[in-house]
């Protein structure tokens, strides 16, 4: 009777195990070429206090971590365009950029926003990354809020 049992198991059990990647090493300091790797080439990471308020300074940075075997193109100067979508007045917005090595890109923006209300930024910061054999320009959409408020109760 286990036979029985068994036989709808074996096709399911060896397309699993024929699924699975070898488990023989890669050979020493081999990496797979940029064109052989399929699937995203960088990671993202936005970092902004969800909150801020009127009249002080609020900062946003973007970052991004190239993953393996892709990393960033330092003859692409990074750009960071950033529209206000709200009417945040105050001091002109500024743009610096923290980070810009192969291993990855960080923008910081600071603006300060003034009145209060939901506040919207929103644009793209545009680089490139590279592997061992092409590159390619990317783009990165941004659109952020920030709630803005007064420290008192106060009118702002």
């Amino acid at each position: 009777m286990r036979p029985a049992l068994l036989a709808p198991v074996c096709p399911l059990v060896l397309a699993l195990v024929s699924a699975c990647p070898s488990s023989s090493p890669a050979p020493a300091g081999a990496r797979p070429s940029a064109a052989a790797v399929d699937g995203p080439r960088f990671d993202v990471a936005i970092e902004s206090q969800p909150r801020a308020t009127s009249g002080d300074e609020h900062t946003v940075r973007v970052s991004i971590e190239p993953r393996a075997p892709w990393h960033i193109n330092l003859d692409v100067t990074p750009r960071l365009r950033l529209e206000d979508r709200s009417g945040l007045a105050g001091e002109p917005p500024q743009s610096e950029t923290a980070r810009f090595d192969a291993d990855g890109l960080a923008v910081v923006h600071r603006f300060t926003p003034q009145g209060k209300g939901t506040r919207r930024l929103a644009g793209e910061l545009k680089f490139a990354v590279c592997g061992d054999d092409t590159c390619a320009p990317e783009s990165v959409p941004l659109d952020l809020s920030v709630e803005v408020g007064c420290d008192t109760d106060a009118v702002c």
